[in-house]
């Protein structure tokens, strides 16, 4: 494990909870994610089939949230009241503002291309901000669609000191796993009876779209913040990391192919619309996500050395603000001026990405936590 404790390129060194490749891994997934959404533009039943699967890189973003937090905090578990408020305050200025100013433009714009007041637009609204979309099938995609992944997000930040404080041994793990579908069944089943708005209207969405579902993703993520934590204490070389990082790639690549094969066989554009998908994308992709990330932060490789390449791990920074903007009012714009040409317009919007994180989402983020720091040592 030498690798981790001496690679300067990854930084372990001089800052052991920044690994510059993990920035990068966060980069494409989300430009991946792009192009799914633009999957319909590309020619050939063959390349829309493998592209529509492309929604498979949203587990990468699960498994990544669930390391970083447990890797960067893992002293929530001890629920110490100012260290709780400092990782809440952290994880909120991080995602709220900017989602609530673009999303607030978003339903504005909306409002202002009819003439009289909706009375809907506002619900919706109020739905987005509040996050409680990403638990309706009806209003999950509305307002900036991507957004639907903060619901699962935000709920693991909530409960992570939970997660963090059960995970001792690795039968508790597969007990909270349990409990959490047991959990997404039962509310599923009540609305499936009382029907409300979209909510949990069907057991494939909330195995697919809510954190009940997604839990394995993040408890992945979690054990491999106590392995590398572990390793790193012990000094624990391991030869095998080598190893890992291509069989994890071997097995993402399988698993894109199965999820392609699942949609083709099925005649369906996602594999995520049938339970075989539900299960190879919440089970068996977090599993070789996590075999994946292990080999690229342990050992120095091609691969790693891509994914911490300066220029990627620095648009790196910038992937919330694309992730949001991708599919916002922004992406109309650039594609009124440009036309629409799905490459053109992808640079396009890495560049405004980037200037809008330099400009409006660092400095509302620094701001606020200064503004914690003050209160707490005050």
């Amino acid at each position: 494990m030498n690798s981790v404790r001496i690679d300067k390129q990854n930084k372990m060194v001089d800052n052991p909870k920044f690994i510059p490749a993990l920035t990068g891994i966060r980069c494409l997934s989300v430009y991946f994610i792009y192009f799914f959404h633009l999957s319909d533009s590309f020619s050939g039943k063959t390349i829309q089939l493998i592209f529509n699967q492309f929604y498979a890189f949203v587990s990468f973003l699960f498994v990544l949230s669930g390391f970083v937090i447990a890797y960067k905090y893992p002293y929530i578990k001890n629920f110490i009241k100012n260290d709780l408020k400092t990782y809440l305050w952290n994880r909120f200025s991080r995602i709220i503002p900017i989602f609530f100013i673009l999303t607030t433009f978003t339903f504005l714009i909306q409002q202002l291309k009819i003439p009289a007041f909706s009375s809907e637009i506002l619900k919706v609204w109020f739905l987005n901000i509040s996050l409680l979309k990403g638990f309706s099938s009806k209003y999950i995609l509305t307002g900036i669609g991507p957004s639907w992944s903060l619901s699962v997000e935000e709920l693991f930040y909530v409960l992570a000191p939970l997660l963090l404080a059960s995970f001792k041994k690795n039968k508790s793990i597969l007990i909270i796993v349990l409990i959490s579908y047991v959990i997404g069944f039962t509310i599923t089943t009540f609305f499936i009876k009382f029907p409300f708005y979209g909510f949990f209207d069907s057991y494939i969405f909330t195995f697919h779209s809510t954190f009940f579902g997604r839990i394995f993703e993040f408890y992945c993520g979690i054990f491999l913040a106590k392995t590398i934590t572990f390793e790193l204490k012990e000094n624990k070389k391991d030869s095998e990391s080598f190893i890992a990082t291509y069989l994890g790639l071997m097995l993402l690549i399988l698993t894109l192919l199965i999820q392609s094969y699942i949609a083709m066989t099925l005649n369906i554009s996602h594999a995520s619309q049938s339970w075989e998908g539900v299960f190879v994308n919440n089970i068996i992709l977090p599993i070789s996500i996590t075999i994946f990330f292990y080999g690229v932060i342990t050992q120095k490789t091609i691969i790693q050395k891509i994914l911490a390449f300066k220029l990627l791990v620095e648009l790196g920074h910038s992937t919330y603000s694309f992730y949001l903007l991708q599919t916002s009012f922004i992406l109309s714009i650039v594609i009124k001026v440009f036309g629409f040409n799905i490459f053109l317009n992808f640079i396009t919007l890495i560049i405004i990405s980037y200037i809008f994180y330099r400009t409006i989402e660092q400095p509302i983020a620094i701001f606020l936590r200064k503004k914690i720091s003050k209160y707490s040592s005050s």
